[in-house]
């Protein structure tokens, strides 16, 4: 009921090529993962996004807390324009965070999951890429969050984003949770 709420609120505000967020993917994959007990869905999942949804809680209860800033990535939460009640429904990365360290430890991690979530990610960043217009940013895919790579050329910075997605991001992530979680 919670992801279906949220599906038609950014549906109306956002529009349909918000869906294409890695977040968004891993909340809507995790209906299925969970309602079957999939332990290849949620480990896949949690492959994909754990590191991403850490760095966004960091991100933004260090912003709550007025500490100093890490990225830009949940910056959109404290942006006065959006209506709260609009930036609330947002606070979905808090649970979705906790479900994905939640089912691998309940269903188990299964390993084989890595290059998966690499091929996902290097079909999901150029069709965003292709699909998406620079403003809402989506997935990065026309700046990062951060500084670095202000003086990249388009091709260039797909091309950064497609090896750092998996070595940056997934790679910890997936390792992270084969030692705690790992069949």
């Amino acid at each position: 009921a919670m992801v279906l709420g949220i599906v038609l609120i950014y549906w109306r505000h956002h529009g349909p090529a918000n869906f294409l967020w890695f977040s968004d993917i891993a909340l809507f994959a995790l209906v299925p993962g969970l309602w079957l007990e999939s332990s290849f869905i949620v480990s896949l999942i949690a492959c994909m996004v754990l590191v991403a949804e850490g760095l966004w809680s960091v991100c933004f209860f260090g912003r709550l807390l007025r500490l100093p800033r890490v990225t830009g990535i949940a910056d959109y939460m404290f942006e006065e324009q959006s209506p709260l009640w609009l930036r609330a429904v947002s606070l979905f990365h808090v649970p979705l965070l906790a479900v994905i360290v939640w089912g691998p430890w309940r269903l188990g991690y299964d390993p084989g999951v890595y290059p998966w979530a690499v091929l996902i990610a290097w079909l999901v960043l150029p069709l965003t890429r292709w699909l998406t217009k620079p403003e809402p940013n989506i997935n990065h895919v026309y700046r990062f969050p951060f500084a670095a790579g202000a003086n990249l050329t388009p091709m260039q910075h797909m091309l950064a984003l497609m090896i750092a997605v998996p070595l940056v991001l997934q790679l910890p992530g997936h390792l992270l949770l084969w030692v705690l979680f790992g069949s």
